[in-house]
């Protein structure tokens, strides 16, 4: 009986980052420019430095700078981060400035 050997699967993706990070999707699909937007958030959650020189060196700080500024969610280390690399401000950033929603009024 011959083993089968294992598919040839990609351990990095596109850019070179780690498989893991994107444990939630083939890397095989990842488009670097119609998945820009979470390609980046995602080396922004995972924190590692050897992801951000990877995004910076393919997208370039003004799109670097486009995107994180209208991401959502940004831990204050990441802004503080962004801030200095990308030369922003703590009020250029969407996750800073937006208004949280109106707490919804109880009905009894």
């Amino acid at each position: 009986m011959e083993l089968s050997k294992p598919a040839n699967r990609p351990t990095k993706t596109p850019l070179g980052l780690p498989k893991g990070w994107f444990w939630d999707v083939d890397p095989a699909k990842l488009d670097l420019e119609k998945h820009a937007k979470q390609i980046i958030e995602r080396v922004l959650v995972v924190g590692a430095l050897e992801g951000w020189r990877a995004i910076r060196r393919h997208y370039g700080d003004e799109r670097l700078r486009s995107v994180v500024t209208q991401l959502r969610s940004i831990s204050p280390q990441n802004v503080a981060l962004l801030c200095l690399a990308l030369g922003l401000r703590k009020e250029d950033f969407r996750c800073c400035t937006a208004k949280p929603f109106p707490q919804a009024p109880w009905i009894y």
